[in-house]
Parts: structure tokens; sequence; C-alpha cells
């Protein structure tokens, strides 16, 4: 028997009119077609059809995404810094983790009313009730790290697991090393993107199983090398010509990445070769029937970017890991099932949702734990019942939410994720712009927070530092005096933003042998970010067979040399 009769009845309605055909965005103007799989989802969540296209849909997730960045926050009460994922210019208040998990703000409602618009209230309650500052799943140790899963003696790290290691994103089992995005089991290397089990190697992209390396592309199993695209098993290549030891060694010996006039000259060298190289159409591994970039053993992926560990049977999905399953229109989905267009975390039937965690059936709601039968809510723990964080009997709740589900319907409230207006983050270092190319026309016309980075007191001591010229800063790393530039406000002259130097990160500079940067760390991870594939689909042909094939767009390298993968694997045969 439906607990909501009479929205069933409305939305049933909508839902058989539906039919395939061509769609136009009601943001972007971008048409799509509207298939049987994508009205199929539809009727499995009884939710009326999106207004928009489906990568303006991930657009609007992602906008919510910590993306690349980390802010300071004054504690709602004491007035102590804290660090954080929200950015103080939202008007959105945070607590440390630790004491928002000891918090109850069941008591921080606003009214039920039909006729009011759904987002009005829905800010409202979300201005009342605090954010959790770090996002923590596991408790870093002597760390500043969001969303961390374990990191140790780190520093500006996201999504990560890691040691003695710097400005690294969505990066597992990482040690004394820096600039690392989207790679698992790396050690003492820098600069390196969507690589795994990497030692001693720094400017490694989409490359497995590399030691003593540097400026790689497309590499596995290869030692020793200086300047490679597309190698298997390869020792001593400069640049992709083979040399004997001794020649390797003697040419090696004479680069010295410590100096940034060398390091930039071959970062110059490297991208030039990346453009020259062959790319293949995805760089997917074990994916069963799959259709995306980045799918590692994942099954029956549709228009998926980023996935692994079992994920399945999903459908338009960005960044999804952890058994996750029977997700459509969704992004940083981790042990979800069952969820549309929300960021959920171990929860099933999440719809419209950013971060509830071990929740089932909830709608609408944002950073909920343990709570099931829940529509609005906002910071709720082990609850039941509740609509904008009010608790209703069982009957009275199936009532209320019918009433309210039929009202944000003919309002065509419903159906949409949350509005980036009310996101916690700065859009530009959102994952907006660097997983899906995000513009200022986008931003402009979902009302995205474009305020000015450095406003409302977000990088704490820094606003009031010794500010110097990042064109001040020595060019080579052994020429950088830790006591003349630790706790000096930089100034990234380009980006118009300070930054400054940590003592232990010096430290690893110098370890490493890697010139000093001069660019605030959110460029450099931005610069980093455009080498990759995006989350956005394009249609092109194999550049040997010309058979039609689905890529990705890729800012850095928009004329790469494309193969289909039949082709791609001919080819590396014959090298």
């Amino acid at each position: 028997m439906s607990k909501t009769p009479n929205y069933d009845t409305k939305v049933k309605a909508i839902l058989d009119g539906l039919t395939p055909g061509e769609k136009i965005c009601a943001i972007t103007g971008e048409k799509w077609m509207m298939d049987d799989k994508e009205i199929g989802w539809y009727r499995k969540f009884n939710v009326p059809p999106s207004k928009y296209a489906p990568l303006t849909r991930w657009k609007q997730l992602v906008s919510w995404f910590i993306g690349n960045q980390i802010w300071y926050q004054k504690h709602p009460e004491t007035g102590a810094l804290i660090v954080s994922a929200v950015h103080p210019a939202t008007g959105i208040k945070v607590l440390p983790d630790k004491e928002w998990f000891d918090r109850d703000f069941s008591d921080r409602t606003v009214p039920f009313l039909t006729d009011r618009p759904f987002f009005e209230a829905l800010r409202e309650l979300q201005l009342k009730v605090p954010m959790l500052a770090h996002q923590t799943y596991i408790e870093p140790k002597n760390s500043i790290a969001l969303v961390s899963r374990g990191d140790e003696d780190s520093y500006f790290v996201l999504v990560c697991k890691s040691k003695r290691s710097f400005y690294s994103i969505a990066a597992t089992d990482v040690e004394d090393s820096a600039e690392i995005i989207f790679s698992d089991f790396v050690t003492s290397s820098y600069n390196i993107l969507f690589c795994n089990n990497i030692h001693q190697c720094s400017f490694l992209r989409s490359s497995r199983h590399c030691i003593n390396s540097s400026f790689l592309f497309d590499c596995r199993n290869c030692e020793f090398c200086f300047g490679a695209t597309n190698q298997r098993n390869k020792k001593y290549l400069w640049f992709n010509e083979q040399l004997s030891k001794e020649e390797w060694e003697r040419r090696r010996a004479e680069v010295d990445l410590s100096k940034r006039t060398i390091l930039d000259r071959y970062r110059m060298q490297f991208k030039t070769l990346m453009e020259q190289a062959i790319w293949p159409e995805n760089f997917n591994e074990k994916a069963v029937q799959c259709l995306g970039e980045y799918l590692n053993d994942s099954t029956n992926m549709d228009h998926c970017w980023s996935s692994r560990d079992n994920a399945h049977d999903s459908s338009w999905v960005i960044v999804t890991l952890d058994n996750s399953y029977d997700n459509a229109y969704c992004a940083g989905t981790i042990l979800s099932n069952n969820c549309y267009l929300s960021i959920p975390a171990s929860s099933s039937r999440a719809l419209f949702s950013y971060e509830p965690r071990k929740c089932i059936d909830v709608e609408y709601c944002i950073q909920t734990i343990n709570c099931e039968h829940c529509f609005g809510c906002i910071g709720l723990q082990h609850k039941k019942f509740c609509i904008f964080n009010q608790q209703y009997s069982e009957a009275e709740y199936w009532k209320k939410l019918d009433e309210i589900k039929c009202a944000m319907l003919e309002r065509g409230e419903y159906g949409e994720f949350l509005p980036a207006w009310m996101a916690s983050t700065y859009f530009w270092d959102s994952s907006a712009p660097t997983y899906c190319d995000a513009d200022a026309d986008f931003a402009k016309k979902v009302q995205a927070n474009v305020f000015p980075p450095e406003s409302a007191g977000a990088i704490g001591e820094l606003e009031n530092a010794e500010v110097v010229s990042a064109e001040m800063i020595p060019n080579a790393v052994d020429d950088l005096a830790p006591e003349q530039w630790i706790g000096k406000a930089i100034r990234d002259e380009t980006l118009k933003r300070r930054f400054s130097f940590l003592p232990t990160e010096i430290a690893l500079y110098k370890k490493l042998r890697i010139a000093p940067p001069v660019r605030h760390y959110t460029a450099r991870i931005g610069s980093l970010f455009a080498e990759m594939n995006l989350a956005v689909f394009v249609e092109t042909t194999c550049r040997q067979c010309k058979r039609p094939i689905t890529t990705t767009k890729n800012k850095s390298f928009p004329n790469r040399t494309m193969y289909c993968l039949e082709c791609y694997h001919r080819f590396l045969e014959t090298k």
C-alpha cells in the first residue's frame, strides 16, 4: 500500500507520459537524448524526469565536493580558529567533528509550511545547524586533513590515507610524497596523477608499477626511465630513446630538477611528448560491460567516471567505490545502493541528499547520520520520521510527507539536487570546474559561490602576516632557507592568493630534489587536474581504424591521437 498516495498518483501520471526523445537542458541549453534506460531510473525511484542534462546534474552535484580547498573558520561559540572544508563566506557554521557528533541538533527546526518555497526553508535550517568541519572517516594524526581516511603527519590533504605527505587528493597508502592525485601505493614521489605502485618517481601520468623514473605517461613496469610514453617493461629510456645503463646514468646525473629553470624546461618537453603520444579511448582496467573513464574492478557501469572496488550496475555516477550498486546520477558514492542524485556514504535509497551516512530512505538531507525515513533534515543522528528536523509519529510523517512532495512537485521543485548556492564550498576550488569543466557562465546561471576566496577570514593568520611575492622564492631548493621562509605569507601574483611553506614541506622538497614551487597549491593541483581526462563525454573516431568511439575531454591535450582499445593494444605489441 502506498504511503504517499497523492504524490504517487501525480508522479505516475508524469511517468506514464514519458517517451524517449531529445531534451533541452533548462540551465545550459544543451541537448541530450532521454532514452529508455534514463526513463527506467525515474520509474525505479518514482521521481519526475530531470529538467537538466546529465552533465549539468554532475556539475551541480560536484559543486558540493570539497575539491581542492581547505579554509579557516571560527568556532561559533569560542571564536577559536578551526580548519574546515566550509568557506566562512557561505554563512554556514562548523564544529570540530568530535564536538559535532556529541551534539543533538534536533531542537533546531523550521516550521512545516507547504506553501513556502522548499529551498528557502531548507536554507533557513542550514544556517541554524553547523556542519562537520573535517568530515573525517578515520581520525588523522598530527595532520591538516579533510575527509581523512587515516592520515599521519600530512598537511593539506583531502580524502587521503597518507603519511608525511602534502597537497594530495584521493590518494591511498601514500608516504613521503607531494601533489598525488587519484593514486595508490605511492612512496617518495612528486606530482603523480592516476597512477599506482610508484616509488621514487616524479611527474607520472596514468602509469603503473614504476620506480626511479620521471616524466612518464601510460607506462607499465618501467624503471630508470626519464621521459617515456606508451612503454611496457622498459629500462633506461630517455624521452623514448633506448640508452645503455652507463649513458642513461650519465645524462641523468647532469639534470638537476631541484632548480626551477631546469625543471620547467623538462616539464614543457614532457608536455610535448604527451601531445605526441597515443592515447587509448579510456584508461579502464578490469571493467566489464562499462562505458566511462578511469573505471577499475567494475561491472555494468554506464557513463561513469572513476569507479573501483566492485562498483556495479549504475548509470551516470562520478567517483564511486566499495561495492556500490544500483545508483544513478550520483557522485562520491561509497558503499551505497539504490541512491539517486545524491552524494551518499554507506546509505540506501538516498535521494537529492548531501553526505547522508548510514542512512535509509532519506530525501533532501544534509549530513544526517544513521537516520531513516527523514526529509529535509540537517545534522540529525539516529532519528526516524523527521521533516525539517521536527519529530513526527510514523502516521503523521507519511501524511505530511505526501503533502510536501505534492506541493514541491506542483511548484517544479521536487526532483532536482540541492542548488549550488546552498553549497558549503567556494565554487572555483570545488570539483565542478576540475572534474566537469564548469565555467563562469555556468557558475552565474546556477548562482554558485564565487565570492573572493580570501574573504571572511578564510585564510586565518596569513591574512595579517608579512607578505612577500612568490617571485622572491629561490630558484634552487638548496637555497630555500627554512629560517627565512617558514611562516611567511607568499603571494601568488597570478592567482592573487597567499600561501606559505611548512618546515616538513621544505624538508621533503630537498629530499626529493624538487625545485620549490612558486604557485599557490590550488594552482598547482589545478594544473595537475587539467592533464587528466575529464568527466565530460565526447564522441570521436579511432585515428587508426576510423571506428566511432566514446571518450572524454582533456583540457590540456585537446588534439590527442586517439585509438580504440583494439587498435591501441595492437600498437603496444609493436613497441
